[in-house]
Formats: C-alpha cells, structure tokens, sequence
C-alpha cells in the first residue's frame, strides 16, 4: 500500500514541533509567582524547654565577693536570694540594701547550728528575731528562710507558718533537681534546694563550697552544672516530680573572690543562657511538685 507524501511530511512536522515543546517546558520552566510572595511570614518563637532556675548567694565574712557576683547577675537580669543573717544584714546595712535594687531577696538564716533537733519554742524565738533585723534595714518583709545546710524540719514549718512566713528551705531530696513541696494544712511551701548526686561530693548541696571543700575542680562543678540543665526523663519525673528546677548556690568567698571559680559561673551563666529560664522566687516557687502530710515532712 503507497503513503501518501503529504501525510508522511506532516506528521513529520508535527512531531519536531512536539519536540520542540516538550524542551522548552523542561529548560524553561518557571514556577509560578507566589500571590503572597512579598509578605514576610512572621518569626515563630519556641518557648525554652529548660529549667527553672535561681540562684542563692552564701555570704557570711565580708561584702566583696557578693558585690561582685551580684554585679555579674544584675548585667544578665539573672534573680537571685541572698542567704545571710540578720547580723551580717546589720552590719552591711546600706550595701544590702543597694543590691536588693538588683532583683535579688533575703534568704533570712540562722548562724551556728542548724534547724535540726532544735524545740519548736526555741525556733520561733529564733526565726522572729532574724525576721525582725533584717525587716528593720531593708523595709521589705522575709520571704524565706534557711539555716546552715538548708536544714529545717517540722517545727521550722510550723514557726515560719504562724509568722507568716511564705517560704523555707530544706536539705535536697531530688538530686540536681531542686523539688517545691507544700505540705497539707499550711500555707508555707518547702523549697528543697539541688543536691550533688555524684558520690566523691555527695550530700553537699549544687554549690562551689562542696566542690572547693572536697578538693573538686571549677571543672567539676561546669559538668554537673551542664548535666542537671539538661532535660528531665520520663523516670526522673515520675520519681521527683514534673517541674524542672534548679538552684545553683555560691558561696561569694569563692565564687565571687576566687578567679577560677569567678569564671566558671560567667562562662555557666554565658554559655546557656537560653537555656535557663531565670526567675523571682514567687514565680520559682508556684507550682509545687508534691503535697504532703505534715507527718512525712
């Protein structure tokens, strides 16, 4: 059978066409304009997922240390409380009063033995009177209170509740993590500070002092530091509770007097400062992790 020629030269031509078209949409091809292409999609921030932090600042000799550390945290909005007594708040009067200017509170505590084994008469005589100096220098009333080694028992809980008294510290029970009890029938929560986990420094609370004393490094302290930010597991929060909190604590004859330890807190205080969620001890102490019996406190 013979092909007609015209058929043959048209079918050729429409196939170089459809060649020629099939490129250009491959080498050509733009995409097209996005109607919305000149507005700018807003920035989302992510909220931290980091803990909770305050800071506690020891101090029982002089004023350089704690001016000095206290300094390094007013520069980086970082709240802190001032664990002193009522005699060193007598005695530094005007300059207690210049740093409470800087976000930082009272941390009211006793000097010698802690509030262990100690009468319940005897307490409230006790937290009364440091409660009284430091409320006639500073003008501003005690939030909280402490003793050496953050101790307190029952009758710390029951003297602080009858004199109003929002806040008390106790020994760590949650490793790093610093745990907020509130305890049935009173309206004075516990704030159970951070401990150091690690055997060699066991028992000393997250602090350069427990570290200095038992010959540990800056170095140490920046590790366990870096390791209690880090996120709670699923274990953690089952055993010591859901809220992640820690409170760092100096004692500024080290901290802020001695340069290797000086910088240790900078470079802490620099190298996560987003990770940190830094607060007042209001906000610090809102949301309690567990409520007690007073019989189990």
């Amino acid at each position: 059978m013979k092909e007609n020629p015209k058929l043959v030269v048209l079918a050729v031509i429409l196939s170089f066409l459809l060649v020629g078209l099939v490129g250009y949409g491959v080498f050509n091809f733009e995409p097209a304009a996005d109607k919305d292409a000149g507005e700018v999609s807003p920035e989302v921030t992510i909220a931290s997922s980091g803990p909770q932090g305050i800071m506690i600042l020891i101090e029982y000799r002089d004023t350089i240390g704690l001016v000095n550390f206290v300094n390094e945290l007013q520069k980086r909005n970082i709240p802190g409380l001032l664990h002193v007594s009522g005699e060193f708040v007598e005695a530094n009067c005007e300059t207690i009063k210049e740093l409470l200017k800087y976000d930082m509170e009272i941390m009211a505590s006793l000097e010698g033995k802690p509030f262990w084994d100690v009468s319940y008469d005897e307490q409230k005589q006790i937290i009364a009177d440091m409660k009284a100096k430091v409320e006639v220098c500073t003008g501003r009333p005690v939030k909280i209170i402490s003793s050496p080694y953050m101790a307190s028992d029952l009758n710390t809980l029951k003297a602080a509740d009858e004199l109003g008294i929002p806040y008390i510290t106790a020994r760590g029970t949650t490793d790093t993590k610093a745990t907020v009890y509130e305890v049935e029938g009173y309206q004075t929560k516990i704030l159970s500070v951070s401990n150091i986990p690690k055997v060699q420094f066991k028992y000393g609370s997250l602090c350069d002092y427990s570290y200095y004393e038992r010959a540990g490094t800056p170095e140490d302290m920046m590790a366990e530091l870096t390791r209690a930010i880090q996120p709670l597991t699923e274990k953690e929060k089952e055993r010591y509770g859901p809220n992640h909190k820690i409170t760092p604590v100096t004692h500024t004859n080290i901290g802020g007097y001695l340069k290797p330890w000086f910088q240790m807190w900078l470079e802490f205080f620099d190298q996560t400062k987003d990770q940190v969620d830094w607060v007042d001890l209001d906000t610090f102490m809102t949301d309690p992790d567990w409520t007690l019996p007073d019989w189990q406190v």
